[in-house]
């Protein structure tokens, strides 16, 4: 009824043109500030803001497709050069951690996207071609269409949008097919230039410099000096001179002539080696006795012991 009435459809206000065209809108000071908090530039995505780096509003590039999650809690520091969107959009927030991983999201108010995560299926290629040979264990997502005949006769005035399925008879790539991988990362010898292998196996090293290495390594004792000899000789580090058997004594059982790992009286050997030396304090052992304790009183003159000295002292039996 208000269009009929009182149409206004065709006019604009003063303000409106003055919003669009940036009137009395002032270059920043310094460039580089953050303009988060800022309006979008009209003029960026035509080309045709004359500003630059001291526009006061914010230069969106078209091929950001999600949001930025950390714009979203007002802590990027990459303003206009970060490569994800700043603006408040939802159907380009990034996908919900907990949905995608889960598949539950219990937070009603949630503003990520849940993504259905057959949707993410993607479409066997092999199987729009005809057939598949891995039947219905394969990874990817067999769709039955109904095949277009006009296509199969040669030509399809619909194109793009004929509602039966256009086959595709070209061989699907294998990086199609294959997971994408993490990167490799190449290993160069620095002695050599060459790739594939470090300086410490390198062929081409004389066997001075490579002498002269280990011996500055085993001189520095780093922490890696073990490792590093071990991989340099194809062996453990060389060890010390070793006793001989008649000399070590195991601390298990406290014989001689073996080794603790190798004690014969198992791992319970220590009980029996603390009952030794128990009883090895007695008279069995033919140790010298521990001397007696002395009487207080003269034995040879059959006098009392004195007390007067525990009783001036104050102590009391």
């Amino acid at each position: 009824m208000e269009c009929i009435i009182a149409n206004v459809s065709n006019m604009r206000f003063d303000i409106e043109i003055a919003l669009d065209e940036q009137y009395g809108a002032l270059s920043l000071p310094f460039t580089g500030m953050d303009k988060s908090i800022a309006a979008v530039c009209q003029f960026y995505p035509r080309g045709t803001c004359t500003k630059g780096a001291s526009c006061p509003f914010r230069h969106v590039r078209g091929d950001r497709t999600i949001v930025c999650k950390h714009w979203l809690r007002g802590l990027c520091k990459k303003g206009d050069q970060c490569e994800f969107l700043h603006e408040y959009d939802m159907t380009k927030m990034p996908e919900c951690y907990f949905y995608s991983r889960f598949n539950a999201c219990h937070n009603k108010e949630c503003p990520f996207l849940h993504i259905d995560p057959e949707t993410k299926v993607r479409d066997c290629p092999w199987y729009d071609r005809g057939f598949c040979r891995h039947g219905p264990l394969c990874r990817h997502r067999h769709v039955r269409r109904v095949l277009c005949m006009a296509y199969l006769a040669g030509f399809c005035p619909e194109g793009p949008n004929c509602k039966f399925m256009h086959p595709r008879f070209e061989l699907p790539a294998v990086q199609d097919m294959q997971p994408k991988e993490g990167k490799k990362v190449m290993i160069t010898c620095h002695f050599c230039g060459e790739g594939g292998h470090k300086a410490i196996y390198c062929n081409k090293m004389p066997p001075d410099v490579r002498e002269a290495q280990v011996r500055q390594e085993l001189e520095g004792g780093g922490p890696h000096q073990a490792h590093y000899h071990m991989n340099m000789h194809n062996g453990p580090p060389p060890r010390g001179p070793q006793k001989p058997l008649e000399e070590v004594t195991c601390y298990k059982c406290g014989t001689k002539g073996h080794y603790a790992n190798k004690c014969p009286k198992g791992h319970l050997a220590f009980l029996s080696h603390a009952g030794a030396t128990a009883s090895g304090g007695g008279a069995g052992t033919g140790g010298p006795s521990p001397p007696a304790v002395a009487a207080t009183g003269n034995a040879n003159t059959g006098t009392a012991p004195s007390t007067g000295a525990n009783q001036n002292s104050g102590y009391r039996r």
